[in-house]
């Protein structure tokens, strides 16, 4: 006979999705579209010394612009031709303040003080300095005309040329300092200066176009200008603030990358659907998630997600470590693989803990703020990927199925153990080493520890609750006897209380045996049965010596449905109480598809055209190892009691019976059990089984003398 394989819990479609929305997630944080912190720009201080990420030779714009624009600044202003009419304004200007000047000195009845005064009264001599009135007043009559005409020369010759306004006072010097225009008397000397320096104005105009023309003639004649780095040549040390040629040099040089990489950006997706593709495959082929998988696949992507954020966000500014203060070995990578083996296998945390690794790495390589520049040294990102797996590794080893928080606090020990032995392995064959690094190894160890510990107890506890997914920590409260239930089935149901927990004990140690989920085995079954409290003493087990049995007078096929219908209460009594899916599913499937067997014989031998269908549970078949053990658990403890078997023959051949029933019957064909592990879980049941029922000495009753002398003693 072919056994029929089982459906899978995880769907090929469902694993495809899962790894697609990894994927697409994962593609912003590994693609440079937008970096997380500002690149360095024109203005700021180098957070470090920097240095060339890469060989480069290049053109360099900024400099060579620099040099262009010193070469224009060079050129002289273009003029344009001297405008004639500025002389003739200003000589005629000239002449009617001298004839104003002339008249006042010809006025005798004026004292010295009363022509100053009229001096300054004309408007064209307001600008005049007092010497330069008085010097206007002092002169004779022949030196005052020699003036008139030889400041008439001046505004001539000195209008002559362009004369820009930054020239006046220097033209003016230069002239009346040439022996051939000196006056011969210092009072001369000061009206002149006066005169010229008042109606000497520039007449300088730039040629715009020609000047314009000039200069960019002077640019194109400056050539590129050639920077060359070498790698690790210094570009700005630290604190220096960068100029325009240096932000030139870091992006030429692979240090900085401010713009859109489409090399870049292919490979940030080629590493994100391979990331999500091969999750994918593993969660397709190991099946990690036990049912229902959708929120605990969802919890498990969602933290490995925000496990890549938070390196994307912090390792920008963590690295490089060029200090060896390890913070980047603090962040709490492991706390994706860890929640991985809290609700999922450990392979498949494994799994978790070195995909995680590797892409934390991989964006921190990748990062654009500082990409060239994210690591010191070629062993740095790997001993980064080491460091990350390796605490992920060893939190999930310890994680795995933990069933009190206690076990937290040794993950918490178990990361900060690992992580730190990477890190000193490291520190062992790197140069230079110092001992002070030991302390920062070992505070980024235990910070990553602790923190992945903390952070997973509340993803566990918290989450789970908000997410309604079953923890462990939850199982363990339904396993504990002061449950309400339980208490029910101590009170109301004894019997059956006391078969869930023999079934609890025979199907755990089975389950460990074969590595299935002893937890929930132990659990499942101590709930396989509480559909009987709705009418308790319908069964066999909880009817009393003596007590009529209700079954007798009935026909096979109520006393059927009322044996069946324990199963829909059961579902029932565990939805009102809130009991997870994990547990409900050993109601329906512990019975599986069989037949009410007694009740059905019975009718069979009345003689009657039987259906099995009225005697037939609904189902489903166990669609786990842990619902098959039950099963098989629940029936070898009925049938082994109820022979009162206690010889070691008979028990394993009822055992082997069973087994070899259930595989015939084709209730174990949609469970992922093989042939092997029956046969251990069969052992294990006997071996139990002959421990809880092996014979007893039967003691011989105490006589008279005996209780007589028990008495005075």
């Amino acid at each position: 006979m072919f056994r029929r394989r089982p459906a899978p819990i995880v769907s090929r479609t469902h694993a495809a999705l899962f790894g697609l929305g990894l994927a697409v997630a994962t593609l912003p944080l590994v693609v440079p579209f937008i970096p997380v912190r500002q690149a360095l720009r024109e203005g700021d201080r180098a957070p470090h010394t920097l240095e060339a990420a890469q060989d480069a030779q290049y053109e360099s714009v900024a400099l060579t612009r620099q040099a262009q624009d010193e070469a224009a600044s060079r050129v002289a202003d273009v003029p344009l031709p001297v405008d004639p009419n500025i002389r003739v304004q200003q000589a005629a200007a000239l002449d009617k303040l001298l004839e104003a000047v002339r008249t006042i000195r010809q006025r005798r009845e004026l004292g010295a003080q009363q022509q100053l005064t009229e001096v300054g009264n004309i408007p064209s001599a307001a600008n005049l300095s007092a010497a330069g009135r008085a010097s206007l007043l002092a002169l004779d009559p022949v030196a005052f005309d020699a003036l008139q005409v030889s400041a008439q020369k001046a505004l001539t010759e000195l209008f002559q040329r362009p004369l820009p306004q930054n020239e006046v006072a220097t033209r003016i010097s230069a002239y009346v300092e040439l022996p051939a225009n000196a006056p011969k008397t210092a009072i001369e000397l000061t009206a002149l200066r006066e005169i010229l320096r008042v109606f000497v104005i520039p007449n300088f105009q730039i040629d715009t176009d020609a000047t314009e023309r000039k200069r960019a003639d002077a640019r194109a004649n400056v050539a590129s200008v050639v920077v060359s780095y070498t790698h690790g040549q210094v570009i700005a040390g630290e604190g220096q603030e960068l100029r325009p040629p240096d932000i030139e040099a870091l992006k030429a040089t692979g240090v900085i990358s401010n713009g859109f990489d489409f090399y870049k950006a292919v490979a940030g997706a080629l590493f994100a659907l391979a990331l999500g593709g091969l999750v994918a495959a593993y969660v397709y082929q190991l099946q990690p998630f036990s049912r229902p998988p959708g929120r605990r696949m969802l919890l498990t992507g969602a933290t490995m997600l925000v496990a890549l954020a938070g390196a994307r966000v912090a390792l920008p500014g963590l690295t490089p470590d060029r200090d060896q203060h390890y913070f980047a070995f603090a962040l709490p990578m492991a706390v994706a693989a860890m929640v991985a083996a809290s609700f999922a296998e450990l392979r498949f945390a494994a799994v978790v803990a070195v995909a995680v690794g590797l892409a934390a790495t991989f964006i921190g390589a990748a990062s654009p703020e500082l990409a060239g520049a994210s690591f010191v040294g070629s062993l740095e990102s790997f001993e980064l990927a080491m460091a990350y797996t390796a605490g992920g590794l060893a939190g999930a080893l310890v994680i795995y199925r933990a069933e009190r928080l206690s076990r937290f606090a040794l993950s918490a020990i178990a990361v900060t153990i690992a992580t730190g032995a990477v890190l000193v392995t490291f520190w062992l064959i790197g140069e230079p080493r110092s001992n002070t690094s030991l302390g920062w190894i070992a505070l980024a160890s235990g910070i990553n520890g602790a923190a992945s510990a903390v952070l997973t107890v509340g993803i566990f506890v918290v989450l789970s609750l908000a997410f309604g997914v079953t923890t462990r920590l939850q199982l363990m409260e339904l396993a504990h006897s002061g449950h309400p239930l339980l208490r029910r089935l101590q009170d109301e149901a004894p019997g059956t209380y006391h078969h869930s927990q023999l079934v609890g004990a025979l199907a755990e140690r089975a389950a460990d045996r074969i590595g299935a989920d002893a937890l929930v085995v132990r659990v499942g079954a101590y709930y396989h049965d509480i559909g009987k409290l709705a009418q308790p003493h319908s069964y066999i087990e909880n009817m009393l010596d003596g007590e009529p049995n209700p079954h007798d007078g009935l026909p096979p096929t109520v006393s059927a449905a009322i044996i069946r219908e324990h199963v829909l209460n059961g579902l029932d009594i565990a939805r009102r109480h809130h009991l997870p899916a994990v547990i409900r599913d050993f109601i329906p499937q512990h019975h599986g598809t069989r037949l009410v067997s007694y009740f059905y014989r019975r009718a069979v031998q009345r003689g009657d055209s039987v259906d099995p269908a009225p005697f037939r549970y609904a189902g489903p078949r166990p669609q786990s190892k842990e619902t098959a053990i039950v099963m098989l658990a629940d029936s070898c403890e009925a049938v082994v009691r109820a022979r009162e078997a206690g010889e070691r023959p008979v028990i394993d051949e009822l055992v082997d019976s069973i087994f070899a029933e259930r595989l015939a019957e084709g209730q174990l064909d949609e469970c992922d059990i093989t042939m092997r592990e029956l046969q251990e879980v069969a052992t294990s049941f006997k071996a139990t089984l002959r421990a809880l029922y092996h014979p007893r000495i039967a003691y011989p009753e105490a006589g008279p003398e005996e209780l007589a002398r028990l008495a005075s003693s």
